[in-house]
């Protein structure tokens, strides 16, 4: 499929993911056993809890932080809202670490070829395989090429749809301006382009212009939808409309502690909806002045 792409020029994304998704096929089918492998044993089956915990607590403490973000008071006093932050958290980092993972198994294969080739002049043909199984070098090398062209896919796949949305806004503009300010230099010093090639650079400079500022505003739009969803789901499900302490009609509170509350109103010309106040309760046992 990769040489018909090359030779006939086809420009069709199904065709794209078929080809990738077959390759990404081929590289969980080997990796899988060696997995289950390290799984299987209790040093290995150490190692991945313990990457997983990793994961987890910056996924919580993500998570915490979309909760501050929004309502100005500590996640601890939303424990359901934290929760459903972190399942809106988890498209991200399910993608942020399948990032990772290929990107490690391609140095870890790197690695791997390096050494065999060193060790093949003193007879070792075969390396971390079974008996019958063939082609090492070549399946090695074939697996390092399709594992960088999945993660190249899968990070722009990851741009198109927003889920790069772990880096702000600031941090994009600010990769955009220090991208802009690199390339200024390297033209600086370069001599002049011809007409030609000044027209090949100028069109993949558009190119990239155009894929950075997409991922960009789907980036903002990704976060933007996340705020509105954990904005709603803290109103009509973590709030109370009924309450101990005194709040005006329309609004919603949740009790911070025994003399403070945060009060919630609907307000449709904010960017989430909402807007979050930490008042004094007012009840009987406590006064109303």
């Amino acid at each position: 499929m990769l040489v018909l792409q090359l030779f006939l020029t086809i420009e069709s994304s199904l065709f794209e993911a078929i080809m990738f998704g077959f390759a990404l096929a081929g590289i969980i089918s080997e990796v899988w056993p060696k997995f289950m492998t390290l799984w299987n044993s209790l040093p290995g089956k150490a190692v991945i809890l313990f990457i997983y915990a990793i994961i987890a607590n910056f996924a919580l403490a993500s998570a915490s932080g979309l909760v501050n973000s929004i309502t100005g008071v500590s996640s601890s006093a939303l424990p359901y809202s934290h929760n459903f932050a972190l399942i809106l958290m988890v498209p991200g980092w399910f993608f942020v670490t399948t990032l990772m993972a290929l990107v490690s198994g391609m140095l870890i294969i790197f690695i791997y070829l390096f050494f065999l080739l060193l060790l093949k002049p003193f007879g070792m043909q075969r390396l971390w395989h079974k008996p019958g199984y063939r082609y090492v070098l070549s399946t090695a090398v074939a697996r390092f090429v399709w594992t960088l062209g999945v993660a190249l896919q899968l990070s722009v796949l990851a741009g198109q749809v927003g889920l790069l949305s772990e880096f702000s806004a600031e941090s994009t503009s600010q990769l955009i301006t220090i991208e802009n300010e690199t390339e200024t230099s390297i033209e600086e010093s370069e001599p002049p382009l011809t007409e030609e090639q000044a027209e090949v650079t100028s069109e993949l400079e558009g190119d990239l212009t155009a894929l950075l500022t997409d991922a960009k505003q789907k980036s903002i739009r990704y976060k933007r939808a996340q705020r509105q969803a954990l904005a709603s789901f803290i109103y009509e499900f973590e709030a109370d409309s009924r309450s101990r302490c005194a709040h005006p009609e329309g609004t919603r509170v949740i009790e911070l502690n025994d003399y403070e509350i945060l009060q919630i109103a609907q307000t449709p010309e904010d960017e989430i909806g909402y807007t979050y106040t930490v008042e004094p309760c007012r009840s009987a046992a406590i006064g109303l002045n």
